[in-house]
């Protein structure tokens, strides 16, 4: 028994010898389950154990459920990624593909489709197959989910943050929560990743990973909002750029790059495009200084910008280059946009330059916005990093080092692409980790 274990029995050992004066003993069945976080995958991994008829104590830190889910999709709830289960794990890194293959396909996206209809939910995807509620109401999802596990009599107890798992001979003995002890056998831990801590993901999951002998993959951010450097105007706050191509750039070259919007807010760039490309951009400034890359016409090669340009001042002489910018361009931005080049926005098109012109289309096509300063974890979707893959069967969700404790969600070093990847995968694993939470139980009794 290493000194890590021996700490451990020792925490276990203390719980129960002198509970009465140092945790009040939480009535429970023997055989029940225990879900630590009530998100996506906690809540699913509840559903699914006490769907096979196993006792399930579910703990959550907030007042309520679902709180990421509720913000999901701007408050819509993104469900799920429309398509097979293949065409849904090719939005994932090859190790994370790999990882998740067996669980999105025991539980896929149509299951938990059709899981929501029992409830009244009807889904349908759009066009960029992100799958939402065709009332675009996230508290009705979540109303659907919580009725689940109130009808299968799973108990939950909100405002419980557990500080410690307690482990004796490798194995799940119980939680802490502050001064009381909930013994378990069979727990599973759904406490989400970083982000977004006024959720409730403040990374505890993490720290109790780590103690009880995991290894970590460092935490960053992923589909997070991005500082840059010098600041977005003031004036051009909520501004969108719709359809433009943002690149990471690092030693001159392109590491990354993704099509679509770009918002800009008082913290500096989020929208679609800005969240796909966060999670490169964080890694590679552990490397290096890194900045961002703007091509306003992904879809267009320079010289066709150039004579598409130039039949435009043909049709509008007389007009000033600033005001023709300003029919392909949000007005806000043109002004600044022209002069960060030294380009009067003033200038007649009749007599605005071939080299000018030139350098209009070059700002249009490679526009350099600055210099990446941060990437913000705190306000990210999801976040990378967290428990290593290989330290948790994917067949079973069930961790290598400490017998009857289940690992998933985002809790997991998994971070797929925005458009309802990350919310399918919290599902999936969940539901992997329940069920082979409940056989356990099942098995033993």
């Amino acid at each position: 028994m290493n000194g890590q274990e021996k700490a451990s029995r020792t925490r276990i050992g203390l719980a129960i010898e002198v509970g009465i004066v140092y945790f009040h003993l939480m009535p429970v069945a023997e055989n029940h389950i225990v879900v630590v976080g009530g998100g996506g995958a906690g809540i699913i991994a509840s559903w699914r154990a006490a769907s096979r008829g196993c006792p399930v104590l579910l703990l959550e830190r907030n007042g309520r459920l679902g709180t990421k889910i509720l913000i999901s999709g701007g408050g819509k709830c993104n469900i799920t990624h429309d398509g097979s289960p293949d065409e849904v794990l090719s939005g994932f890194t090859a190790e994370e593909r790999r990882f998740l293959k067996h669980a999105l396909h025991r539980f896929t996206n149509r299951n938990i489709l059709d899981l929501l209809e029992t409830g009244g939910i009807t889904a349908a995807p759009r066009a960029n197959g992100r799958v939402f509620p065709v009332n675009g109401i996230a508290k009705d999802v979540m109303r659907v989910l919580s009725g689940l596990l109130v009808n299968l009599g799973v108990e939950i107890r909100f405002h419980q943050r557990v500080e410690e798992l307690l482990l004796e001979g490798g194995r799940v003995r119980g939680v802490k929560t502050g001064e009381s002890f909930i013994p378990a056998r069979h727990l599973i831990l759904a406490t989400g990743g970083a982000s977004y801590p006024q959720t409730g993901t403040t990374g505890d999951g993490f720290l109790m990973a780590e103690q009880s002998g995991h290894r970590l993959v460092k935490v960053r951010a992923a589909l997070a909002p991005i500082r840059i450097r010098p600041t977005i105007p003031g004036d051009w706050q909520g501004v969108a750029i719709r359809g433009g191509c943002l690149s990471v750039v690092q030693n001159g070259k392109p590491i990354a790059r993704w099509t679509d919007d770009v918002l800009f807010t008082h913290e500096g760039l989020s929208g679609p495009a800005t969240l796909e490309v966060s999670r490169a951009a964080a890694l590679a400034r552990e490397t290096g200084p890194v900045s961002l890359r703007m091509d306003f016409f992904p879809g267009k090669e320079f010289q066709t910008v150039d004579e598409e340009l130039q039949a435009l001042i043909r049709m509008q002489p007389g007009r000033m280059i600033g005001t023709l910018l300003g029919q392909w361009l949000p007005n806000r931005i043109v002004e600044r946009l022209l002069r960060s080049r030294a380009i009067d926005p003033e200038q007649r098109g009749h007599a605005f330059p071939r080299d000018q012109r030139r350098l209009v289309v070059r700002l249009l096509k490679e526009w350099e916005m600055g210099a990446v300063e941060a990437v913000l974890l705190e306000r990210g979707e999801v976040t990378a990093g967290g428990v290593a893959l290989g330290e948790v069967d994917p067949r079973t969700m069930e961790s290598r080092r400490v017998g009857g404790l289940y690992l998933c969600g985002e809790i997991l070093d998994i971070a797929g692409p925005i458009g309802g990847y990350n919310l399918q995968a919290a599902f999936s694993t969940g539901f992997v980790a329940g069920d082979t939470a409940a056989s356990r139980v099942q098995n033993a009794t």
